[in-house]
Formats: C-alpha cells, structure tokens, sequence
C-alpha cells in the first residue's frame, strides 16, 4: 500500500499534467473550494533530523495534529525520552503547531529534545507532558520562528535560547501564555521580544487574530 504523502503527491501530479493539457481553465467556485478543504485535510510533509542520533526522517502529518496509526506510532517513537528510551504520544496541539512550521517554512526541522521523563525532569514540565518540542529550522533565524509562533497561537509556551541555538515550543491548553528567554541559566520572563510581536503595526494592518493549535 502506497503511503498518503506519496499517494497525495501523484494525485497532484497527475492532476497537474490534466490541467496542462487542457489548457486554462477557469475553475468554478465550489471546485476551488473543495481544492481549499482537501488540502487542509491532506498531511504536511515535515522533514526532521534527530541532533542527538544524527538521523532523518520524513513524516506526514495533517494541520490539526492528527495523523494515520503507523505515523503517530513512528512519531512517538522519534521523540521518545533519549535518556530512559521510554515513549509517549506528543500532544496533538503541538504536533499541529510543528506541522505548521514545517508547511511555512520548508525545511528540515533538526528537533534537540521532545519527550522527557528523566532524573531530574521536573513534575510540571511540558516535556514531561509529552506537549514541548525543542528545535530549529535550518536556514531560518530564531527569531523569525519565535516571533511567528507566539503571534500566532494562544495557550503556548515559547522559549527562545540563544546559545544553545533552538525554540521551545509547548501547548499549554487553559494555562495563560508564557514567554521567556534562557540566559545565563535561567529564564527571563515577559520579554521585551514577545511583547513586539504581538503588537499590530497599526489599526489599518492588524494582524489576524491568534488561535489555539490546531484550533
């Protein structure tokens, strides 16, 4: 059985090859819509790199965080916890949010850290949770995805570290927003970044309205 990406892509290939022949056509108005809603329900194509096992992998997952069993079970077991090898399903919320960024950008997200349960880990950590990914994207700055997420979404923790080179993001469903900065070994809280990005540039250009993952 073919996978969904690769049935997804020769549909679109072979519709694409239709379209040409034919020549222009305009499209009627239920038709665009239903291109709309079939390519919101088809699986973004999210390339990830494991810095810590120095692997690639190429999964599909759709907007809203869901996915078909044989991915959710290959996802869970990329972010499992490094330290214990112990597996949890990550929150969909924020596997929404990564399948955003990754359809966004376009590019191989090289993830530090998902799932953790080790020593240590505290009881109320989003990584404990199974709801937190540590990450960056190759080619795109830090910043530009930090600024991104947190004016993007709601209910979301969003951590930028700037030595370590990576974002935290979690989904934190009913929790107020937080944002901070990891300097010098600790968090810097409510920072001058967060509050920029979600300031509207002016009546007449404000920003769409933020959502909650996958929402």
């Amino acid at each position: 059985m073919l996978p969904v990406l690769l049935k997804l892509k020769l549909a679109m290939s072979a519709a694409s090859g239709l379209a040409a022949a034919a020549g222009p056509v305009a499209m009627p108005g239920n038709a665009i819509a239903t291109v709309i809603v079939e390519r919101a329900a088809a699986p973004v194509e999210v390339k990830l790199y494991d810095e810590n096992l120095r692997i690639g992998a190429t999964i599909g997952i759709r907007r809203d965080g869901a996915m078909d069993d044989a991915t959710a079970a290959e996802v869970k077991h990329l972010f499992r916890c490094r330290q214990t090898n112990r597996e949890r399903p990550i929150a969909r919320r924020t596997l929404a949010m990564l399948a955003d960024v990754a359809d966004r950008y376009d590019r191989t997200i090289e993830f530090v850290s998902a799932y953790r349960v080790q020593h240590g880990e505290s009881s109320t950590s989003p990584h404990r949770g199974a709801r937190a990914i540590d990450f960056r994207i190759r080619g795109v700055s830090l910043p530009e995805i930090r600024d991104y997420l947190w004016r993007t979404y709601t209910e979301v923790g969003i951590g930028w570290y700037p030595v370590e080179q990576f974002i935290h993001m979690d989904s934190r469903p009913t929790l107020h927003d937080t944002a901070w900065t990891f300097l010098a070994g600790e968090n810097h809280y409510h920072p001058y970044w967060a509050e920029v990005a979600r300031r509207p540039v002016s009546e007449a250009t404000a920003r769409p309205p933020r959502h909650r993952p996958g929402v």
